[in-house]
């Protein structure tokens, strides 16, 4: 088994790639990112590609990165361990040493495409806008022109709806929420609940996001009541809870800070103001957008990685999205009146 030669730095800032290899790449630009194909091959050569690996010989994880890295670059924000977070979360770090190192950095390297790919293994994907019909439980899934991708129907009548990549595998796709008993029941194919739980008490407000970065959505409640979170990161175990916003105010998600994990927020109708905050009841952001009576929808409009606020007007169906929180940058009438606006990157 070979070892990444950047996990044999001291415990200073890691040099950007081992003395020799340093020789032969000085005229080099380091790599830039690699697909998630290529980091596979590198996997398979570190460990077998085996990625919660941990042979207790200070590399860990599929792609063998140092204890000293991972904390460096910022893995603990994911895990203690490599070998304890999931395959996507280490080839995140793994991406930043290849920005920083290059190549080098794995002795496996050689052979697997790792100093040419240059692809980004997890590019982020446009937010979508849709809308949902109460009276016939159906989902039309948008483009942000005015147009369908798709549509489909799914649940019961009274239920919420609800959306997030569930899988981790194939986009966002849809669910619902049964408020009278608390359930959620997701989909991932449009069609049939792969997943039915109970979470929360009657009446709460579902929510979905990426609490811990690691590619899959799971789902959340707000109880309007107390202003307080509960999130999940299995869509069984509570793993945080903390109050945030007022009586009165709507819950939103959303990543606002471009570190591929789903933050929580509130939106105050009656001044049309978006608090965009942490996991912990802190505030990040806070940003004025919309008018009397639209509702709030938040997404990462323009692919760039972080979410931005937008807004649905029910009277006339029509979206408002911003890029910058403060000016809209397109507007489009979808649906019908009475219809409920939902987002997702499907």
């Amino acid at each position: 088994m070979s070892r990444t030669a950047n996990a044999v730095t001291a415990l200073s800032r890691p040099l950007a790639v081992a003395a020799v290899a340093g020789l032969m790449l000085a005229a080099q630009s380091p790599a830039q990112a690699a697909s998630v194909a290529t980091w596979d091959k590198v996997a398979q050569c570190e460990s077998g590609g085996v990625w919660n690996i941990n042979t207790n010989n200070t590399y860990y994880g599929g792609l063998q990165i140092s204890l000293h890295n991972w904390q460096y670059y910022g893995g603990t924000s994911y895990a203690a361990r490599p070998d304890l977070a999931t395959k996507q979360q280490q080839i995140l770090i793994a991406e930043k040493i290849l920005a920083d190192q290059g190549a080098g950095a794995w002795s496996c390297a050689p052979g697997t495409g790792l100093a040419t790919d240059h692809a980004d293994p997890y590019p982020t994907a446009v937010t979508r806008v849709g809308v949902y019909h109460p009276q016939t439980q159906a989902f039309y899934l948008g483009n942000n022109a005015g147009g369908t991708v798709a549509s489909a129907v799914f649940g019961n009548p009274g239920w919420k709806p609800l959306t997030g990549n569930w899988d981790g595998v194939n986009g966002a796709s849809i669910g619902a929420y049964d408020a009278a008993t608390g359930t959620f029941y997701l989909s991932n194919d449009n069609a049939s609940a792969a997943v039915s739980v109970k979470f929360g008490n009657p009446n709460w407000v579902p929510i979905a996001g990426d609490w811990n970065g690691d590619g899959k959505d799971s789902i959340g409640a707000f109880d309007p009541s107390t202003s307080k979170f509960y999130l999940t990161n299995d869509n069984s175990t509570l793993a945080t809870s903390f109050v945030y916003g007022s009586p009165g105010d709507l819950p939103v998600t959303g990543d606002w800070n471009g570190d591929n994990k789903d933050e929580v927020g509130v939106y105050h109708p009656d001044n049309q103001t978006f608090y965009q905050g942490d996991l912990s009841g802190g505030t990040y952001k806070v940003s004025k957008f919309g008018n009397p009576g639209w509702l709030p929808i938040t997404g990462d409009w323009d692919a760039n990685g972080t979410s931005t606020v937008g807004a649905y007007d029910p009277a006339t169906s029509k979206f408002y999205l911003s890029n910058d929180n403060v000016n809209a940058a397109t507007s489009f009438v979808y649906g019908s009146p009475g219809d409920a606006p939902i987002t997702g990157a499907w």
